[in-house]
């Protein structure tokens, strides 16, 4: 204990020398943190509670390390500082100084404990330096080179008890896995440490090239900038993004190791598609190492407009990171638009209606709006089982006249607690009636370690429990709420029980739910009440157009869609479900890979690199 302390007491200094981060511990005279372990013991018999109560507790005492956290907890896994700022702040108290006490009791454990200085990573405020890519699980096709590439922020595939990768759904991670696998190439992309890539790959036809982040890492460049800076300001800052230097830096960092793995994967003259904002810095760095690549862009989320994207610190750097590529696609016509006004408006560059002049090339751009594997869906419908389990479901929520649902992620984009009060409003007026609407609610887990999405799961918990409590009977909650991951074979059953679907995000690039759930109305019967904020709504104008920051109006859509004629149901299905099965997911990936060959054909038959 004397030696922690001690170690505790000393002041590390982060000296960045080229790529190495060196550590010099400097003595300081002893001060209040000497009574740090008399305090963490005291505290610990006088709570009356465990878990986050003491932690608040003890940060507002005095000074709790990373170790002594993890003493008060008594469990396996550390929390995260980004929980514990919540809490502090919360009660009132001083983040920055508890950001700046965290970092010291950090470094100190990791010092007293002989960690190596790769694995001290820069806390959260303070300047990131260049990182070594730990060590993890490797793949086959590493030492191979492919005339095709696909670069995501994560390899989407997961360990199963007969010990295969896989992908299951219909979304994106299928429609990409197929497009590989058709051109035998290889995927990169984050891997767990616990994903045996080595044992098996998805496809004989697919090779996984993994991207190892360590834990400091994931904290710094997926929970900080992608997922705290950049996730809520190009959702319309709905929630306020966060800018710290060290996150930028991390990002950069994680970006360039991402172009790394890329420069020795791809084949001479290879198409190499790279996918999202986590990975904006990617193109510009192929570019410069690899210019002979036909490089593509494709950006998820929303582009925003000037007056939020220009809050970035790195918004240069940004844009002519994504204009490293020969194509940058986009979800949506508005995005594309503030796209092309930010190259004119930041970088001084001359733009068209499809394309930017730059460096003496023309980047094309273009709208490729994301789809699904419709015939996945179809199939899975086509399934006795799954027409039995959809029965089951109605029958486990006591058979209601009308079934409304919600399938989403728990985000804050996902207007979940806007749909939930409605729904209470509706469930107010109709105190009388004997068989209210049922609605069920999945909202899955994600992103737990960010602290505002903890604080989102508590608000939509209370949420929950006042409808149930102002609402349900004896046996019959007003609202089924479940945050488990669903089987996608269970998802397709629940949209064929729902009557009506409820996706209304706040902002949305797309939203696959909606396409999910009509895609499964094979029978051209039920309703989908969609956001005018998602990028699907530009596809599906017969359905119920909301926007979910009204209340009344988002009440009225779903008591329409309640009241609605089978006749004028089957129109609006059929309709969206006939435009869905010609503009699916192979059509989009297809569409976008034939744009970028002709994109880089251009620019070489105008002599460009």
């Amino acid at each position: 204990m004397n030696a922690i302390r001690s170690a505790f007491l000393d002041r590390i200094e982060h000296q960045t020398k080229g790529d190495v981060v060196a550590l010099r511990r400097e003595p300081t005279p002893v001060g209040a943190v000497a009574e740090l372990f008399d305090r963490l013991h005291e505290l610990h018999l006088d709570a009356g509670e465990p878990g986050v109560r003491q932690i608040a507790s003890g940060i507002g005492r005095g000074v709790l390390s990373h170790t002594s956290v993890h003493n008060t907890f008594r469990g396996p896994k550390v929390p995260k500082w980004g929980h514990l700022e919540l809490i502090v702040d919360q009660l009132g108290g001083d983040t920055e100084a508890f950001r700046r006490l965290w970092r010291l009791a950090r470094l100190a454990e990791l010092a007293s404990s002989g960690e190596g200085e790769a694995d001290a990573a820069p806390p959260p405020d303070s300047d990131a330096a260049e990182m070594a890519a730990p060590p993890g699980p490797s793949a086959r096709g590493a030492d191979r080179r492919f005339d095709f590439v696909l670069v995501t922020s994560r390899i989407p595939f997961s360990n199963h008890t007969k010990g295969f990768l896989s992908a299951a759904g219909a979304g994106l991670d299928q429609i990409l896995q197929r497009l590989v696998s058709e051109r035998k190439g290889g995927w990169v992309g984050w891997a767990r440490r616990d994903c045996d890539l080595d044992r098996v790959e998805p496809s004989p036809d697919l090779s996984l090239l993994p991207v190892m982040l360590s834990e400091r890492e994931i904290e710094l460049h997926l929970e900080g900038h992608c997922n705290s800076t950049l996730w809520p300001l190009y959702h319309d800052a709905i929630e306020r993004p966060e800018f710290h230097r060290a996150w930028r830096e991390t990002y950069r960092l994680i970006n360039k190791r991402y172009a790394e793995t890329v420069v020795h994967a791809a084949a001479p003259g290879a198409t190499v598609w790279v996918h999202d904002y986590q990975l904006q810095l990617v193109p510009e760095m192929l570019r410069e190492r690899r210019p002979d690549l036909r490089i593509g862009f494709f950006l998820h989320t929303p582009m925003p407009p000037f007056e939020l994207f220009t809050k970035l610190p790195d918004r240069g750097e940004v844009l002519r990171g994504l204009l490293g590529a020969d194509l940058v696609g986009f979800q949506g016509r508005r995005s594309l638009g503030n796209f092309l006004l930010l190259c004119r408006e930041l970088l001084h560059l001359r733009t068209s209606a499809d394309g930017v002049e730059v460096g003496g090339r023309t980047v094309m751009t273009g709208v490729y709006p994301s789809s699904i594997d419709v015939v996945a869906v179809e199939e899975l419908v086509g399934q006795p089982r799954t027409e039995r389990r959809a029965r089951q479901i109605r029958a486990e929520l006591g058979d209601p006249g009308v079934l409304v649902a919600g399938i989403d992620r728990l985000d804050y984009t996902k207007g979940i607690e806007q749909r939930m009060v409605a729904y209470g409003e509706i469930l107010e007026d109709l105190r009388s009636v004997a068989s209210p609407p049922a609605f069920i609610q999945v909202a899955t887990l994600s992103r737990e370690r960010v602290a505002r999405y903890a604080s989102l799961r508590e608000r939509v918990d209370r949420l929950a429990g006042r409808l149930n409590g102002s609402y349900g009977r004896m046996g019959s909650p007003a609202v089924r709420y479940t945050n488990n991951a669903l089987d996608f074979s269970e998802v397709v059953a629940l949209y064929r029980a729902a009557d009506i679907m409820v996706a209304t995000p706040l902002s949305d690039g797309m939203n696959l739910v909606a396409k999910e759930y009509v895609s499964s109305r094979v029978d051209d019967e039920g309703v989908l009440i969609l956001s005018e904020f998602a990028g699907a709504a530009a596809e599906f104008g017969e359905a119920i157009l909301v926007n979910p920051n009204d209340t009344g109006k988002l009440k009225d859509a779903i008591l329409r869609a309640i009241a609605m004629s089978p006749g004028e149901q089957g129109e609006r299905m059929k309709a969206m479900r006939d435009r869905l099965r010609a503009r699916d997911g192979h059509v989009w990936a297809a569409s976008f890979v034939a744009a970028l060959q002709a994109a880089s054909s251009r620019l070489a038959d105008k002599g460009g690199p």
